[in-house]
């Protein structure tokens, strides 16, 4: 017998005889003799069929057998010898030959019944008979191909999905293998097609899906036109300029920037596209192509990096030339800045947007205080104008995460110079109407806020001002298991840690006073440090802690944290990240801190009331700051006036006894703040200037009288019961065309984090409706549970069957995600239909 699998020559054999006609009579030719002993053996059992042997000396009986005697019956007739001529006068049986199929029990017959090819496909398997020579290669086809090979097309695609190490074997994944090579400066996988004779079937369904033809066809060629067809199909410009007409595509230009949209927002492909994107726009002197296009039209293009350039320096010349409230066309910066941030290449640009954004906020806020009155000034800067510090941080801090700043240096003295004015205009009125009494003081904190209250954590964040808070605050409304509401306090003056932590720390009729250097008490107790700080809280609660953010974040635990936190009523977690950048030679990078102090402030919460059990917080400061980025000029200082060795002297307060009565600078008692005797003065700048001194620290400063230094935030936060479970995870739509072309689509999700200890799993009903809320297609469950740390692993595809009705053109449909457990709807996302369909034939995205 042959090497050939007996089981699988039988197998194809009943195939045979249930596939062809109503009577079927099978010639099997085998000049070899490799399977007479099988026959002979009657080792092959056919389930519809008789096996007649041939003997070349008997044709009138057989003739007679097969057109006579038995009509009916099925046979296989095999013949040990080769097939006769059809012109030799001896071949009796060519007439039933003429209604008669042959067999061939070859290796791609073997091949075929192995994997379920149709007999039909034979002569196109054979094509590519040099491809089923590696078992290898038939093995990942087995594999790629699960769903079946049933016609040419399938068969060409599952060729080219294993020789291109495509992801599956749809043609837009074959397509996305070769550019991936190409962008490696490789085209060894196109390399790999031409070997195996799949070249020609490849440009021809590039032509059939993408519309591109090319008498010398490249993968160069094929992915400039994908590029250069892609810009202008987002151009919504169909004819490519003169210089591109050779790649200009027909009627398929839609396909062509569907394939770039899922390209660049697939995290397996954007690497490669990427790279080919820097590289064609050289290529095709993109420059010059970009500058001959308006910028409102390029407002829909992101498949060169440039275009966010172009769009960001018009709005940088428009803020520049005076213009408060910057557009391009109709679109707002608004908008602009929210779209091309979601753009492909936006992340490398969010921080020029953003700085932008915060430029022109900035530079279009008036400070619009009519009103001499204290409470009214106050009112103004808590409802709008602290607005104003904000925007500052964020256009420097965003200003400086920006690699090239030559282009936003003009923009950036402007926006410099419009903030030191609002500083100046804003404490100079504070000053001029400045009553201490006017908001609840720090030194009450602990009877308003704490006394007699259920169990609170109060994290007192050094420095963290006004602005910030309030940042905060609306970080913790997104969470919906949280409540805040934020009241104000004042800080006292000097607006100073040692002042501010001690006032924090007072309580009832208790004393605060000021010893000297940094030596503030309370009632005679120091409050440097920690344990000084626990062992004042503990005499008006023995239930009481003391406790800084870094020994809080070292427990690596719920138990732990809960060893700490039980049987307390009152705890003090003091954080300082913002203070300690600002006052420690590194008060440039003082905004880096401020943004690491509302995350860290952020994960601290969740990891209390998570792991603790506690459900009030009370996020609160000893003082705020001022900071310019700017060098401070020497107008901006003023002379220091102290003549005494005793004063304190810092850049925005003095301490002294001695009465000084200097041209801009203003002073209270020190014992009108602290409620004591103390006939010291504090002296303060009436606006943001500083007092001359030695030393650096000119930028990041406190201690004096301003919104910025004096408002502390009191921003309370509670949590709503039995709310610590875990969240559960997200899912995203990963194929970004939303254009429906086929009564079938298939659509690839990404669960975006692995489940964990803080991640649970999620389980979603999938499926599409109509306008009316009809369901258009199959239900499938997405269960959203994957443990893999690699992102690779967490993809999922879905396929749905749309029923088999008339739908309008343009008829808008719906992905609908529904929870499992809560049956709430998660995520509706609208598909247009992109042609009437009624029939069945299929498409891929």
């Amino acid at each position: 017998m042959t090497d050939l699998n007996l089981d699988q020559v039988q197998t194809r054999l009943n195939e045979l005889f249930v596939t062809y006609g109503e009577r079927k009579l099978i010639f099997w030719y085998d000049p070899d003799k490799e399977f007479e002993e099988d026959i002979d053996n009657d080792a092959i059992k056919l389930d519809n069929a008789k096996i007649y042997k041939l003997d070349p000396k008997s044709q009138f009986k057989t003739k007679r057998l097969f057109e006579i005697e038995d009509t009916k019956n099925n046979y296989l007739i095999y013949s040990p010898f080769n097939a006769m001529d059809e012109n030799d006068e001896n071949n009796h049986l060519l007439s039933i030959l003429k209604y008669s199929t042959q067999f061939k029990a070859d290796k791609i017959s073997i091949i075929m019944t192995q994997l379920n090819i149709p007999v039909e496909l034979h002569d196109a398997v054979k094509r590519y008979s040099k491809f089923f020579e590696a078992k290898s290669r038939i093995v990942a086809l087995e594999k790629i191909a699960i769903a079946g090979i049933n016609t040419e097309q399938e068969l060409e695609f599952a060729l080219m999905a294993v020789l291109t190490k495509a992801k599956t074997n749809q043609f837009y994944s074959i397509v996305q293998a070769l550019f991936v090579d190409y962008s490696e400066g490789s085209t060894e996988l196109y390399e790999q097609l031409k070997k195996y004779n799949l070249q020609e079937s490849f440009w021809k369904y590039i032509s059939v899906y993408y519309g591109y033809l090319a008498e010398t066809p490249t993968i160069q060629k094929l992915v400039i036109a994908f590029f250069a067809n892609g810009f202008y199909g987002q151009l919504d410009q169909q004819e490519l300029p003169v210089s591109l007409k050779e790649y200009e595509v027909l009627n398929q230009t839609t396909a062509i920037v569907s394939f770039m949209d899922e390209m660049m927002n697939d995290i397996r492909y954007v690497g490669a596209f990427n790279k080919l994107s820097h590289e064609i726009y050289k290529l095709i002197n993109g420059e010059q192509l970009l500058n001959e296009i308006s910028v409102d039209e390029l407002l829909k293009v992101d498949i060169f990096e440039a275009v966010h350039n172009r769009i960001i320096m018009y709005v940088i010349g428009q803020l520049l030339s005076g213009d408060k409230t910057p557009s391009v066309g109709n679109i707002q910066l608004f908008e602009i800045v929210k779209d091309r941030q979601r753009a492909h290449f936006g992340e490398k640009y969010k921080h020029q947007y953003a700085a932008l954004l915060s430029a022109q906020k900035l530079l279009w806020r008036e400070l619009n205080i009519n009103s001499q009155k204290f409470t009214e000034i106050v009112k103004v800067y808590e409802d709008s104008a602290y607005k104003s510090d904000r925007d500052y941080r964020n256009f420097i801090w965003n200003y400086k995460k920006i690699t090239e700043k030559k282009s936003f240096a003009e923009l950036q003295l402007m926006v410099e110079k419009k903030y030191k004015a609002f500083l100046d205009e804003v404490i100079q009125l504070w000053n001029d109407n400045f009553e201490i009494n006017e908001r609840t003081s720090i030194l009450d904190f602990y009877d308003h806020f704490i006394r007699n209250k259920q169990k609170t954590v109060v994290i007192i964040s050094d420095a963290l001002r006004y602005e910030v808070a309030k940042e905060l605050q609306a970080e913790f409304q997104d969470e919906k298991k949280l409540q805040t509401e934020m009241k104000s306090l004042f800080s006292v003056l000097p607006s100073v840690t040692e002042f501010g932590k001690a006032a924090l720390l007072r309580g009832g009729n208790e004393k605060c006073e000021y010893i000297d250097g940094i030596d503030v008490r309370i009632d005679g107790e120091k409050t440097q440090g920690t344990i000084a700080r626990d062992k004042i809280l503990k005499k008006k609660n023995p239930n009481s802690l003391a406790i800084t953010y870094s020994d809080v974040v070292a427990k690596t635990s719920a138990k732990e944290l809960r060893d700490i936190f039980n049987g307390q009523e009152v705890i003090y977690l003091y954080h300082d990240q913002i203070d300690k950048v600002g006052d420690h030679g590194q008060e440039m990078q003082v905004f880096d801190a401020t943004q690491r102090a509302v995350t860290e402030i952020k994960e601290v919460l969740k990891f209390i009331y998570n792991g603790a059990n506690v459900y009030r917080f009370i996020i609160t400061s000893d003082h705020g700051f001022i900071y310019t980025d700017g060098k401070v000029s020497e107008y901006e200082k003023i002379e220091n006036p102290s003549v005494l060795s005793t004063d304190r002297v810092e850049r925005r307060f003095i301490i002294s006894e001695e009465k000084y009565d200097e041209l801009g600078i203003e002073s209270i008692e020190l014992g009108k703040v602290l409620r004591n005797d103390d006939k010291r003065h504090v002296y303060f700048p009436k606006t943001s200037a500083i007092f001359k001194k030695a030393g650096g620290g000119q930028r990041y400063v406190h201690g004096g009288s301003s919104p910025q230094e004096l408002i502390v935030p009191a921003l309370e936060v509670n949590v709503m019961r039995g709310s610590s479970q875990k969240e559960p995870v997200d899912v995203k739509l990963m194929t970004s065309r939303r254009r429906i072309n086929g009564l079938a689509i298939t659509l690839e999700f990404y669960q975006t984090e692995k489940i964990s200890d803080s991640i649970s799993k999620a389980a979603y009903s999938v499926y599409f409706e109509d306008a009316n809320g009809n369901l258009i297609t199959n239900k499938t469950s997405y269960y959203a549970d994957s443990k893999a740390e690699a992102s690779s692993e967490r993809f999922t595809k879905f396929t749905f069957d749309f029923i088999n009705r008339s739908y309008e053109i343009n008829e808008k449909v719906y992905l609908i995600l529904k929870d499992l457990d809560t049956n709430v709807e998660k995520e509706r996302v609208e598909f247009s239909v992109d042609n009437p369909f009624a029939g069945v034939f299929g498409f891929d995205i």
